[in-house]
């Protein structure tokens, strides 16, 4: 009867050793995923923030067309390029590289 409690003993020490590398595969499989999900989670981020850039600068286009299509600019365009001019005025203007170069003439 003594040998029982060793055998019991060790039967313990078995399944705990038994449910110490379950456990181990267990977390080891596990943390596949969950490292692939956080990757996914910082590429999302990352895309919402370059979305967020990209919107900004989308912005800012639309605004410089704006100024381009909008009543002033078309005012400006057609100083500089065509022959409009308010009437009494005179106008003398060079195209340059940053727009037009204005000099009015009395």
């Amino acid at each position: 009867m003594a040998e029982k409690p060793t055998t019991h003993r060790a039967s313990r020490i078995v399944r705990a050793g038994l449910f110490a590398a379950t456990l181990g595969v267990g977390v080891g499989l596990a943390a596949i995923p969950v490292d692939n999900w956080l990757d996914q989670r910082a590429e999302v981020d990352d895309a919402r923030e370059r979305r967020e850039q990209l919107v900004a600068e989308i912005a800012e286009i639309d605004a410089d067309i704006e100024g381009i299509i909008g009543e002033e600019g078309l005012e400006i365009a057609a100083r500089c390029y065509g022959p409009f001019v308010e009437v009494g005025e005179e106008l003398y203007a060079v195209p340059g590289l940053d727009g037009c170069v204005t000099n009015p003439t009395p």
